[in-house]
């Protein structure tokens, strides 16, 4: 079945009254003849419009699931919207100049420059650390991978270095995790790297040097569950803030899997997924250290007002330039929920339905701000499509329009890049 947006955001709105930055907003298509970056275009009048498509020169897996490539009439969700289950598959240096982006189908990563007018020339493709890679993370001239491997029980990280003449992969930097990665990225200061693991819910950080990465994670922590009857956190996306105790981690957390680690089946409950009911999604907050160590700071911020009927699957997120407002994006009930962010770390929940549709058959995936903190930009992973939403200066979020062009199913990763 081929699901449509409603017409309110199929249309274009009337140009803003203040001026917008023109921007290029890039998503990775999955697909499986040839992976590709597709670039939106944002035009300082506030329309959106899909402007062009660039191979990656790797392939994808299209709208099946990795590790196992095939449809399951019992899975968790209805369509195959969520190949990777991971947040950062594609990354942009800090002065936007280059990219990387993941190839699942050939278990690549793919450097591509990028010109002023934001356009996107392939550069080369490396072999990542294991199978499906799904994550990428950008410092300087580091770049850190994630990969799922051939199951769930596997996993790795690996860093790469940019040169002049391409990407190249650091000999002895792959470190083996036993579980399946979700998520990596660099702190803001370069000097770790932090990796989540989708269902054991472990939350890594390792330390990072110019040959490599640590032995060891210089800290492990579990994502908090309690009661005992509260399902286990599923931590996918994150964000990385800066507070006057050290850096700010904050951790989305999707609540399908039961104490039992299984799905409560309850038909009908969740349109997006017919067969299982979910409880209320939520994030916490960690205090990252100068040594590496992570600390919990807020446990379990509900997406909603009690822990069963609020709002579901918080697999994204996005943390405003100023680090005091966060948005997630809540793919089964179709939202996006605003938090504050104190200094010191914790979090507390503003607005559980900052943006909602009714219907709950978009399935909100990749999320990202624009450079200058007006816009937000929603990936919706069933239809194919990118929201934009207008920021109010107090956090609120207004729809301005949408554009598609996407597969309907399996795109990926958001990037957004100022032009000129």
């Amino acid at each position: 079945m081929t699901l449509r947006l409603p017409t309110l955001m199929l249309l274009t709105l009337a140009p803003l009254s203040t001026c917008l930055a023109a921007e290029t907003i890039y998503v990775v298509t999955n697909k499986t003849e040839g992976n590709s970056v597709a670039a939106f275009h944002a035009d300082d009048d506030g329309t959106l419009s899909l402007a062009s498509e660039y191979p990656t020169g790797g392939l994808g897996t299209g709208d099946l699931e990795i590790p196992a490539l095939e449809k399951n009439p019992d899975h968790p969700l209805a369509n195959g919207d969520d190949p990777l289950i991971s947040a950062n598959a594609i990354a942009a240096s800090a002065d936007g100049g280059w990219m990387v982006a993941v190839n699942p189908g050939d278990g690549t990563l793919s450097l591509m420059n990028r010109a002023p007018d934001g356009s996107l020339q392939a550069v080369n493709s490396v072999t990542a650390s294991d199978r499906f890679p799904i994550s990428v993370a950008i410092h300087g001239h580091l770049v850190a991978s994630a990969s799922v491997g051939d199951s769930n029980q596997a996993g790795s990280i690996a860093l790469y270095r940019h040169t002049p003449e391409g990407l190249i992969a650091i000999q002895g930097s792959r470190r083996d995790l036993g579980a399946r990665p979700s998520t990596i990225a660099f702190s803001r200061s370069g000097a770790f790297v932090i990796v989540n693991e989708l269902v054991t819910g472990k939350i890594h950080s390792f330390a990072v040097s110019d040959d490599g990465l640590s032995a060891d994670p210089i800290a492990s922590v579990d994502s908090p569950r309690a009661p005992a009857e509260r399902f286990h956190a599923i931590p996918v996306g994150f964000a990385i803030g800066q507070g006057d105790q050290g850096e700010t981690l904050l951790m989305s957390e999707a609540r399908f899997l039961t104490p039992e680690f299984g799905l409560r089946e309850e038909a009908d409950k969740v349109p997006q997924s017919p067969l299982y009911s979910w409880q209320t999604s939520s994030v916490s907050s960690y205090v990252l250290d100068d040594h590496g160590g992570l600390t919990l700071k807020t446990a379990d911020a509900l997406t909603g007002a009690a822990m069963e009927g609020g709002e579901i699957a918080n697999c994204w997120v996005a943390l405003n330039a100023d680090g005091d407002t966060l948005y997630t994006a809540n793919a089964l009930s179709s939202s996006i929920s605003r938090y504050s962010v104190k200094p010191n770390g914790s979090i507390a929940l503003e607005d559980a339905t900052a943006y909602k549709d009714d219907g709950e058959l978009l399935f909100f995936s990749d999320m990202a701000l624009s450079p200058d903190g007006d816009t937000l930009y929603q990936l919706v992973g069933n239809t194919g499509q990118v929201m934009a939403f207008d920021v109010a200066e107090d956090g609120g979020l207004s729809l301005r329009t949408s554009a598609g062009g996407l597969p309907e199913l399996g795109s990926y990763g958001l990037v957004v890049l100022e032009d000129g």
